[in-house]
């Protein structure tokens, strides 16, 4: 994969909020990166990582073409440990990024679309529902953070409202999470397009509950961070 990575330097990086940065990286030649559209991801790697490729959703907050900022979980988990890799960020720090990828939406004005986010994963998310809302298709989007500090891009999901109906979930324990999940799926028809975004365990729990309803084709997982641990709920944890 290396020899399909571009090297880029960390120039700066803003906390976005609680436990979240924008990180903003620059080819070290200035040359242009590939452009990348609305709710991209892009691959990352860094320097003596032992090669471990996480994903994180681009941000549009450059207008500069050699300029990435990308949206990390720098910290912050559960009991204040630092097990992201990325915590330690700093400028002039290597890191490798991939061509960016889009999220496939599928457009269907007659189904019904439900849009689950926790975490970064939110990013993502809200960029599906710019498509939609693009499209001029309406949608549901569910926002869920642990604190009112950690929930990201709140303004931006707000600025879609005029597209769909979007709700904030905050603070919520593992078992009031689990019913709002359930509420907001069911019941629904079996052609509704669902997508999900965030830690493995919360997009395990959605696709349980939404398979219960709708065809297991129309749930699509946004898969961020560890590529080798992305499809493994094992930390038991819904919120990273």
């Amino acid at each position: 994969m290396h020899e399909h990575m571009t090297a880029t330097f960390v120039v700066g990086t803003r906390e976005i909020a609680q436990g979240y940065s924008a990180v903003e990286v620059r080819t070290s030649a200035r040359s242009a990166l590939p452009a990348f559209g609305d709710g991209a991801l892009v691959d990352t790697m860094r320097t003596g990582s032992n090669g471990v490729v996480r994903t994180y959703p681009l941000c549009r907050s450059s207008t500069r073409s050699d300029v990435y900022v990308i949206g990390m979980r720098t910290g912050g988990g559960r009991g204040g440990e630092r097990h992201s890799i990325e915590f330690t960020l700093k400028d002039g720090d290597e890191i490798l990024v991939g061509k960016p990828r889009i999220t496939p939406v599928t457009l269907d004005a007659g189904a019904r679309y439900i849009l689950l986010g926790g975490g970064i994963g939110i990013a993502a998310i809200a960029g599906v529902a710019r498509k939609l809302a693009a499209s001029g298709i309406a949608f549901e989007l569910h926002n869920f953070a642990r604190t009112p500090e950690r929930a990201v891009f709140r303004a931006e999901l707000d600025g879609v409202r005029e597209h769909g109906r979007v709700y904030h979930h905050v603070g919520l324990s593992a078992e009031e999470i689990a019913q709002t999940v359930a509420h907001a799926l069911a019941p629904t028809h079996a052609n509704s397009q669902v997508y999900c975004s965030g830690p493995p365990a919360f997009m395990d729990l959605i696709r349980r509950r939404a398979i219960e309803w709708v065809y297991p084709e129309n749930v699509h997982q946004i898969l961020l961070g560890d590529r080798a641990r992305a499809s493994s709920p094992d930390s038991g944890q819904v919120f990273a």
